[in-house]
């Protein structure tokens, strides 16, 4: 049975770290009305995180508080972790841990964390912060299924949810979690290449920025998946099909799917160093 501290017997939620995604799911639960703001109580080092939150009503504490919480966010890096899963483990009582942490299997963060931890993985990206955000997640058999709900409305109130087995979440990291930064530097190569061809910067970046909110609307609302809708416009013999010719010729294909098996090598790794 959950032993509660008395000041702690109406906090539903705890957020152990509030950068840019611990923020953004907050922000994003509270705007949806997934909790409300007296029932959380949140943690970071850096005050600056906190005056937005506690304006909101949310309560503001340490980790010395979290003890009887049912139900914590731990939304700090993967190498802060080693150092604040001692404190957390001192703490007794039976609690559900959703970790977006990178690269650190729920096994290893239940060992860590002592008896009593159940552990829900969950692998959101970037764009959460907009409401347009992408999560996978994962969940072990002992987590209640009020628990396994609770987590899934987190983060639908910041985009779309999707479950996996967890040992995919390593590729799941690499395709979605780190997606953004793939998207990202194809533009910055896409308006480099326009402005070389002579297009001012300003409208180079109108230009792409335009292109690809387009294109990925139309990807979503199309009933075609990408390779139909890229052979669509697509002319033999003209300008599309001589640019894909280059992509194949220099090998575009090749340094997506490189990229991809070096991030997930990289989870890997960060999962057995921890």
């Amino acid at each position: 049975m959950t032993t509660r501290n008395d000041s702690n017997a109406d906090i539903r939620l705890a957020i152990l770290g509030l950068g840019n995604m611990g923020s953004a799911i907050l922000d994003g639960a509270l705007g949806g009305g997934v909790v409300d703001p007296s029932t959380v109580l949140v943690v970071d080092p850096a005050s600056d995180h906190l005056d937005a939150f506690r304006d909101r009503g949310c309560r503001i504490g340490s980790i010395d508080d979290l003890e009887g919480v049912p139900c914590i966010l731990l939304a700090v890096k993967p190498q802060v972790f080693p150092e604040i899963a001692p404190q957390l483990a001192a703490q007794q009582g039976q609690r559900t841990v959703i970790s977006v942490m990178a690269g650190l299997h729920s096994d290893r963060i239940a060992d860590a964390l002592g008896p009593g931890t159940r552990v829900i993985r969950a692998m959101p990206n970037t764009p959460a912060s907009i409401g347009h955000g992408v999560t996978a997640i994962s969940t072990t058999s002992d987590v209640p299924a009020a628990d396994r709900a609770f987590a899934r409305s987190l983060f639908e109130s910041v985009g779309t949810v999707v479950d996996v087995e967890e040992d995919l979440m390593f590729a799941v990291t690499a395709t979605s979690g780190s997606g953004p930064a793939w998207v990202f530097r194809l533009v910055e190569a896409w308006i480099d290449a326009a402005v070389e061809h002579g297009i001012p910067r300003e409208t180079a970046t109108t230009l792409v920025h335009g292109t690809l909110l387009g294109a990925a609307h139309l990807l979503d609302r199309s009933d075609q998946d990408a390779g139909a809708l890229r052979k669509a416009v697509t002319s033999k013999g003209g300008t599309t099909a001589a640019g894909q010719a280059a992509m194949d010729d220099h090998g575009f294909d090749h340094a997506v799917r490189q990229s991809i098996a070096a991030a997930t090598r990289r989870g890997r790794e960060l999962d057995r160093d921890a």
